[in-house]
């Protein structure tokens, strides 16, 4: 009889086992596809690259990484806005897709360059090391390495008063 019981607790690990493995990847699976799907709304909601053709004005909103600054000329990805306030969000990231800077412009102080060729939201595999393409439309000023935007980070959707891992104390004006 005890042998039956080793029997029975060892199929049962068994099947506890591999019901745990099918529900993790089910739910990976899911989660990633979910992801992809808010990807590709944010895409289809701010498709466009801009050029910064005068700085934004005093008032706005505007993120930095440390030592960073937004220059005319640089690219900026268009964003979700911090609110709906009529200005045009982007990001300017630098040439491994990390924010350098986060800025709300007036229409008038940029101009479009074109559509995005992907979303700065979808985040290469954190396992793919190596291969990953440089963002197209960096920043003018950056040079790798110079800015600090670990605090920054990778392009992430706006929540309330948060902006890329900062909470802003930012009123419209």
């Amino acid at each position: 009889m005890s042998n039956y019981n080793i029997d029975v607790s060892r199929i049962s690990a068994l099947v506890v086992a591999a019901v745990s493995v099918a529900l993790f990847i089910f739910a990976h699976i899911s989660g990633r596809k979910k992801e992809r799907g808010q990807d590709t709304m944010l895409l289809a909601k701010y498709p466009s690259i801009y050029r910064v053709i005068t700085l934004p004005s005093a008032g706005q909103c505007i993120l930095k990484a440390e030592g960073a600054s937004v220059e005319v000329g640089d690219c900026g990805w268009e964003a979700e806005p911090v609110c709906q306030n009529g200005l045009i969000y982007l990001h300017g990231l630098n040439d491994q897709w990390q924010v350098v800077w986060y800025a709300g412009f007036r229409p008038e102080e940029v101009e479009v360059v074109g559509p995005k060729p992907r979303s700065q939201y979808y985040i290469f595999p954190y396992w793919r090391k190596n291969n990953i393409p440089q963002c197209p439309f960096p920043v003018k000023q950056f040079k790798h390495g110079t800015y600090r935007t670990a605090h920054f980070g990778f392009p992430v959707q706006v929540r309330t008063n948060w902006v890329q891992g900062q909470k802003i104390d930012w009123q419209p004006t």
